[in-house]
């Protein structure tokens, strides 16, 4: 199976891909609040509001490390492991951790994760390189470029030029 194939394999692994994405953004965003000593994060569907020694509110969050967490994002997946709905959600970097732990935990239990587990396996068992026939070697690589038939006809018969 060739690169294509494999990477084409994955597509259907993409909701699980996003999701786990979307995890790993709120754990930056914990890790981010810790960095700074923000206490509680309010977070609304246009913006994240860090609290703590002082207070920021934004559209997203750019973490010291570069990540980048959108309030649009962060909403809805809290929307989603909280279960209810609500004009903003605040949260503790401690809770957004539980959160996390608790979305990884149902993941592991969950068959997407099992599905991507067996196209690993199915993509992984395949050859990596086309089978031999018994008896049938491959050609070893040529150890000088090719000749035209002419080349070919003069080797052996003596040069109509001098050497230099």
């Amino acid at each position: 199976m060739d690169t294509l194939k494999k990477a084409g394999a994955m597509l259907a692994h993409l909701d699980l891909f996003h999701q786990m994405l979307d995890l790993r953004g709120l754990l930056q965003l914990a890790a981010h609040m810790e960095e700074r000593g923000d206490r509680v994060t309010l977070i609304s569907p246009a913006h994240i509001t860090l609290i703590g020694a002082e207070m920021l509110s934004d559209a997203g969050v750019t973490t010291g490390k570069g990540a980048r967490i959108e309030a649009a994002t962060a909403y809805r997946v809290l929307q989603g492991l909280k279960g209810h709905d609500a004009p903003e959600y605040a949260v503790t970097r401690e809770e957004l951790g539980a959160l996390n732990a608790r979305a990884v935990a149902e993941l592991e239990g969950g068959g997407a994760l099992k599905a991507f587990a067996d196209t690993l396996a199915r993509i992984g068992a395949a050859p990596a390189a086309p089978a031999q026939t018994p008896g049938h070697e491959e050609p070893a690589p040529a150890e000088r470029p090719g000749r035209g038939r002419r080349a070919a006809e003069s080797e052996g018969q003596p040069s109509e030029q001098p050497a230099a």
